[in-house]
């Protein structure tokens, strides 16, 4: 009994001391229920509420070396020396780990980590797909719900949510949200075939209309040293980006344009159509290019890094990809020595078309989640939040405040002319080195930053040529969790087969004429028409 009385009083000592504690640091009796996993909540010396190790509102978020999170990220920069994640340190108090892959490799790197438990705090990029968010989210719990933790701390997010149609989109069918918002005014198009105007100049052409024309066009560039080097035989006429290749919507000179899981739009139907004639004429058509060397033989092969350095020493006649920058960077004032590919007819259709990519807005709802792994998911979410205020949305496009970027007293922004900088410094400052570009940003509709040099504008070029022959764009979709892990399943093993036979053809390694009933065949026994009418259930429910 005199022992029992001794740890009572030792325990009432104890919660004595400690109560103490807390009026002299002005805790609450009261803890808020969203931050009963952080800690005691108090107010601060300096009048600010603090969750645990958060403070609620304001910056820091965190004292300095209070809390790091990882972030799983796909980018082809060959470093992590990204501009903005000190700038985020010193104001949030929180670093960032990168675990930091190039795409290809992220999604094997992902898969694996997720298979066996170790997977990273925050995990963002395009290896995420609606699916995974699905899959990993609403039915394995791994990714956690957000919307909660938004609603509490994140009014930057809330106010993005808030705008049309965004919190629609961002909402699962269980009801949360379970992704940081990326929202952005978007190209129609995204990826198109761009030609070097000085190399078809070098050739005496002019820009093709026709996939015949087009032939000739890249024969020329071949055979004609047409970069003028004086080396006739380095000149690459055709290449994609590695991450990028978008091979199936070049079949819209067909009249079949594709994603690469093998869907378009009919008018306002959603279509699969890498089973059909028109889009086996264009892997033909593909195929017949590269067997004459008119295609990069390292297609199928190189990674972004190779392809970029190509494209930087002038070995490039046409290219799919964003824009012409992704390759050879011109200077501000100045136009590229390229132009964009019309959408071009062939022999077997008269009327192409092309697959739309937006109406002039993305709401992106699978770009970063927050993992089971994370300790305190508010302190990344609070992290996201303060990322996507506007001057710091603005440097991860633009480059630092007061460098390269600086604020009028008018709330404008103008930026600096590049050209004035070092070398080291454009090199530093460069779009791909500021920030993963893959993650969330939102600027709102509308707002330019001013430039002391413009710099033009390629995609308004490419969606005014294109808008003829655009299809529909795909719509958004969720699918109840009962059905997620399947339509996941369905969809990762016919893109995969589409994407091997689709490199296959293309390369020589096997003849679609040869191939094709067999293709058919294996995409009926793989799953075909129930991934068809999934994605059909879903659209019609």
């Amino acid at each position: 009994m005199k022992l029992r009385k001794t740890v009572s009083f030792g325990i009432a000592l104890l919660w004595l001391v400690s109560m103490l504690a807390s009026c002299k640091n002005g805790e609450s009796d009261d803890d808020k229920s969203g931050n009963s996993d952080l800690g005691p909540t108090i107010i601060t010396e300096d009048g600010r509420e603090k969750a645990g190790i958060m403070y609620t509102e304001g910056l820091p978020i965190v004292d300095p070396g209070d809390y790091t999170f990882t972030l799983f990220v796909d980018d082809a920069q060959e470093d992590d020396d990204y501009v903005m994640f000190p700038i985020l340190e010193e104001q949030t108090g929180i670093k960032v780990k990168l675990w930091k892959y190039p795409n290809a490799i992220a999604i094997e790197k992902l898969s694996l980590q997720l298979n066996s438990g170790d997977y990273a705090d925050c995990i963002g990029g395009w290896t995420l797909t609606a699916n995974d968010i699905l899959v990993h989210g609403m039915d394995e719990k791994v990714y956690v719900p957000l919307d909660e933790y938004f609603a509490e701390y994140c009014p930057r997010i809330t106010e993005i949510l808030d705008l049309e149609g965004v919190r629609e989109t961002m909402t699962t069918p269980d009801g949360h949200i379970y992704s940081v918002p990326y929202v952005l005014e978007a190209p129609e198009v995204n990826f198109n075939p761009y030609v070097n105007t000085r190399w078809l100049e070098n050739v005496g052409l002019e820009m093709p209309k026709t996939t015949e024309e087009f032939r000739t066009m890249l024969r020329a560039f071949r055979d004609q040293d047409a970069n003028g080097n004086g080396n006739a035989k380095d000149e690459i006429p055709f290449a994609v980006g590695p991450d990028n290749k978008h091979l199936g919507e070049l079949c819209g000179w067909f009249g079949m344009s594709v994603d690469d899981e093998g869907f378009t739009m009919v008018g306002d139907q959603l279509t699969f159509g890498a089973n059909t004639e028109e889009y086996k004429n264009g892997i033909k058509f593909l195929a017949s290019l590269y067997a004459e060397g008119l295609i990069d033989p390292e297609l199928f092969t190189q990674d972004t890094a190779q392809w970029k350095a190509k494209g930087g020493q002038d070995l490039y006649g046409c290219v799919v990809m964003y824009a012409s920058s992704d390759i050879m960077p011109y200077d501000a004032g100045t136009k590229p020595d390229w132009e964009p590919l019309p959408v071009l007819s062939s022999p077997e259709c008269s009327t192409p078309v092309w697959l739309r990519d937006s109406y002039g807005t993305d709401v992106l709802k699978n770009q970063v989640v927050i993992t089971d792994n994370a300790k305190y998911p508010q302190v990344i979410c609070r992290w996201w939040d303060n990322f996507l205020q506007l001057d710091n949305v603005l440097q991860s496009q633009n480059g630092p405040l007061n460098i390269t970027l600086f604020k009028n007293d008018d709330g404008s922004y103008t930026k600096i002319d590049m050209s004035t900088l070092s070398e080291a410094d454009q090199k530093l400052y460069d779009w791909g080195n500021l920030w993963p570009q893959a993650l969330p940003k939102y600027i709102p509709a509308g707002f330019k930053v001013t430039e002391e040099m413009e710099t033009y504008q390629e995609k308004p070029v490419v969606d005014n040529l294109y808008q003829p022959y655009l299809t529909e764009a795909i719509p958004n979709y969720w699918i109840g969790v009962d059905k997620a892990s399947r339509l996941a399943d369905l969809t990762t093993s016919i893109k995969d087969y589409i994407t091997t036979k689709k490199a296959e053809w293309i390369s020589g390694q096997a003849d679609i004429d040869s191939d094709w009933e067999a293709y058919c065949k294996q995409l009926e026994k793989l799953g075909l028409q129930e991934l068809i009418d999934l994605r059909l259930s879903v659209l019609n429910s």
